[in-house]
């Protein structure tokens, strides 16, 4: 089953989606397309091979272009008596070139069915006249220069035969005149065959092949069907993304309250810095450590269940004193109360020497050798003097001073951690999201039963201790 905020999130996102589509549906509902399809035959000028792959018709790509340009948009406004400008028409029409085909597909908008199809109708026969009249510009230019051309070679020829009957037969330069005169008449055939193939250019530029007809809405024809879809799929996305983060690498990883709900220990909620004394949930931690009977003296580990501090230490601390009970704070992630702790248990002070009062109902403890608190860096031993029997001794030591000892550990899973644990009477484990596993949990309620002490609570934290 999937956590109540996944499932509301998966249905939140397909009710977005689903309503954006329905949205986009709706008004591509309403749009009236039409179109046309004409197929290009070859032109002086337009040269492609009708008889090729339709990768090799390169320049039809080009003539799409040239369909869409505003010398033909502005043609089909006149022919359509429509205002407005060449790019505004453009904006409404498309044009797709079909592969391994000799057609053009003309797509054309409309404020209704009449006006798309008469559009797409439109640039499909102002195109093919575009394309007629360009060759006959091109034809008529050709054909024009090669009649200049042959009239250039017959005044030449002309002359030089007029001057060769001027000429007496046994002139010298008859002989190079004459030549002449045949070269002169064979550029002037071959300048014929040019113009009369010239002139027999097709002008054909093409034809209509599907003439301008609506086209229908389709799948959008049904905005409700298009926004139902919609919002399946991205609720389906939705889902998807959860499944894949709760079976990635770290598939036990707790991020949200539900993922503790088969810890074993009571769920005592979740914290986000900063944490304030009042809070719910620190109320109800106060409870269950009063709630939890014991011989041994009463010392509270607050700690982490993976690495880092506590940030539900102070407020802790803060509700019990507010409550009027005594109480020793003890932070083992503090250099001072490191170092007088370790003085206790190297039996270098006693706790008359270390305990100072800090307010009403509270307090802490203060290491006797001077300037403790300024050192820059922890060089005390209290790693390896933590799990000593002379460490529960001294906590034991402390709770007489006061109705409980609070600890502040480093991380239950760190050797100091460890053996806060053993020598608590009871433990608050934090869990930082996405920083522990349902594993670790496990292995914590092992060592606590070992230890003899009693797991009261878990709280999923938020933020860091410098932000509490």
């Amino acid at each position: 089953m999937f956590p109540l905020r996944v499932v509301v999130l998966a249905l939140l996102a397909g009710l977005l989606a689903g309503a954006a589509a329905w949205g986009w549906a709706q008004r591509r509902s309403q749009e009236h397309v039409g179109t046309a399809t004409i197929m290009l035959h070859p032109l002086e000028g337009n040269a492609y091979s009708p008889g090729g792959r339709g990768d090799d018709l390169v320049n039809l790509e080009t003539e799409a272009q040239v369909l869409r340009s505003d010398t033909v948009a502005r043609a089909v406004l006149d022919q359509l008596h429509e205002t407005g400008t060449p790019a505004d028409l453009l904006a409404a029409v498309t044009v797709a070139v079909p592969p391994n085909t000799q057609l053009l597909q003309i797509t054309a908008r409309g404020h209704d069915d009449a006006t798309a199809v008469a559009r797409a109708s439109a640039f499909g026969d102002v195109y093919l006249e575009f394309r007629r009249s360009r060759t006959e510009s091109a034809v008529y230019e050709q054909t024009s220069r090669l009649e200049e051309l042959v009239k250039q070679r017959e005044d030449e020829r002309d002359a030089a035969v007029a001057h060769l009957d001027q000429l007496k037969s046994d002139a010298p330069e008859r002989a190079l005149i004459q030549q002449q005169v045949q070269e002169v008449v064979v550029q002037i055939s071959s300048l014929r065959a040019q113009l009369a193939a010239a002139q027999a250019v097709a002008l054909d530029p093409g034809q209509v092949v599907t003439p301008g007809q609506v086209v229908g809405a389709g799948l959008w024809a049904s905005p409700a069907r298009v926004g139902g879809i919609a919002g399946l799929l991205a609720a389906l996305v939705a889902l998807g993304i959860a499944v894949v983060r709760r079976t990635s690498a770290a598939p036990d990883v707790v991020r949200h309250l539900d993922d503790l709900a088969d810890a074993g220990p009571t769920v005592l909620g979740e914290l986000w810095t900063p944490v304030r004394a009042d809070s719910d949930v620190i109320a109800h931690a106060r409870s269950v450590v009063l709630a939890v009977g014991s011989d041994r003296p009463p010392v509270v580990a607050v700690g982490a269940v993976a690495a880092g501090p506590s940030i539900a230490f102070p407020a802790l601390v803060d509700s019990f004193v507010r409550a009027r009970y005594e109480v020793v704070a003890v932070d083992l992630t503090r250099r001072a109360d490191r170092q007088a702790m370790a003085e206790l248990v190297l039996q270098d002070a006693v706790v008359s020497d270390v305990l100072v009062e800090d307010g009403h109902f509270r307090s802490r403890l203060r290491p006797l050798v001077p300037g403790a608190e300024d050192a820059p860096s922890p060089p005390d031993n209290l790693d390896d003097l933590a799990a000593s029997a002379e460490m529960r001794r001294s906590l034991a030591e402390l709770a007489k001073r006061a109705d409980l000892v609070l600890l502040r550990s480093p991380g239950l899973g760190t050797t100091v951690g460890r053996a806060v644990l053993a020598a608590s009477t009871v433990v608050v484990a934090e869990i930082a999201q996405g920083t522990a596993t349902e594993a670790d949990l496990a292995v914590l309620a092992d060592e606590a039963e070992r230890a003899g002490a009693v797991v009261a609570g878990l709280i999923l934290t938020h933020g860091r201790e410098d932000e509490s």
